[in-house]
């Protein structure tokens, strides 16, 4: 009886996960909406006595990626404060949130700093923010990841300059 050698790590192929196409999600913002809510924290064992919750909502039209089947985006940006930059050394985070496409509208939730919201509110208060653009996966069984986040005044021409590679 014959022992064939068993094949070495070299003589197996291994596959590569392919790599993740990345996308440039534009929404121009036509409205938004922010809530607030304090209460006492009735979880049986409670890290903090208190449940705050604060929840913006970013409304508006998806401009890109072109040929959804909804143009209609809510993005929520959910301030916390393990995000403060003392307190998020040690996190390791695959993505910073996510968008999910459903039949009426493009949802997203994204964590932001809790210190950045003042600022935010100020700009959208003010109708100074026009667009939200965020830089994630493409969209794979109806979600993707969200990599990147940025609420802008104006589109710049790199901005423009992507979108027109995204049609032709």
């Amino acid at each position: 009886m014959t022992v064939e050698p068993k094949p070495t790590r070299s003589a197996k192929k291994r596959r590569r996960k392919p790599r993740e196409e990345i996308v440039d999600y534009v929404v121009a913002i036509e409205g938004w909406d922010w809530g607030y809510s304090f209460s006492l924290n009735s979880e049986r064992q409670p890290i903090d006595p208190y449940d705050e919750f604060r929840h913006l909502q970013v409304k508006g039209r998806l401009l890109r990626p072109a040929g959804q089947k909804t143009e209609s985006a809510e993005i929520s940006l959910l301030p916390s404060s393990d995000l403060e930059e003392e307190r998020r050394r040690d996190l390791h985070p695959i993505a910073l949130g996510s968008l999910h496409v459903t039949q009426d509208a493009i949802l997203g939730n994204i964590g932001i700093p809790r210190d950045a919201l003042t600022p935010i509110l100020q700009m959208l208060i003010a109708g100074r923010f026009n667009f939200v653009l965020m830089r994630g996966s493409r969209f794979r069984h109806r979600s993707a990841k969200v990599s990147s986040l940025r609420l802008e005044m104006a589109l710049t021409e790199d901005d423009v300059a992507l979108g027109e590679e995204s049609v032709a």
